[in-house]
Order: C-alpha cells, then sequence, then structure tokens
C-alpha cells in the first residue's frame, strides 16, 4: 500500500536561501537513488519564504525506510531541523484519488 505524507516546517529567515539549496540536493539524491520514492514534491510558499510543505508517496514501508535512511535524509535533517521555527510537522495520507504523472 502507498504511503503518501506531508512535511511542513517554516525555516528563520537567514536560512532560507540554504535551505533552498539542500531541498534541491535532496530532491536530487531521490530522483537519482529511490525508485521506490513514487513522487517527492517540495515547495515553498509564495506569501511567506520561509514557509516549505513537501509531498511524498512512497511505493511502501520499505521505500520510506530507505529514504529515511539515506545520506542526503540525513544531511537535510541535520542541517534543516536545528534552523526551523517549530518541529516539522508530518502528516499522513490515504490516497482517496490521483492523477500522477508518468515518470
Amino acid at each position: 500500500m502507498p504511503i503518501c505524507m506531508t512535511a511542513r516546517y517554516r525555516v528563520r529567515p537567514h536560512f532560507i536561501e540554504p535551505c533552498k539549496k539542500i531541498v534541491r540536493e535532496l530532491v536530487e539524491h531521490v530522483r537519482n537513488n529511490e525508485p521506490g520514492t513514487t513522487l517527492y514534491l517540495a515547495q515553498q510558499d509564495i506569501l511567506d519564504p520561509s514557509s516549505f510543505q513537501h509531498l511524498l508517496i512512497f511505493e511502501n514501508e520499505a521505500a520510506l525506510t530507505v529514504h529515511q535512511q539515506s545520506k542526503a535524509s540525513e544531511r537535510f535533517v541535520q542541517a534543516v531541523y536545528p534552523e526551523t521555527v517549530k518541529p516539522i510537522e508530518f502528516t499522513e495520507f490515504t490516497i482517496l484519488a490521483e492523477k500522477l504523472p508518468s515518470l
């Protein structure tokens, strides 16, 4: 069963640009090394550039574990977590209907 989740967070203003770089590196790693990650979409709020949201879909629990144990995820955690205003909010969803791009 697919695992669909969001991660929402806000970083301190001085960390916006470094955060964007780290997020791009993370997504590049996912694109090249995590075939079980069906979708990884990182977004930045237009009206509040310090706010970010990631939408993640994993094929299964094993794919989520691969993602969580990657060096890229470790780097993201070490760099971004200390710069968040509040802890990152993860929410898991059940997919009711979808239209995903063919990758």
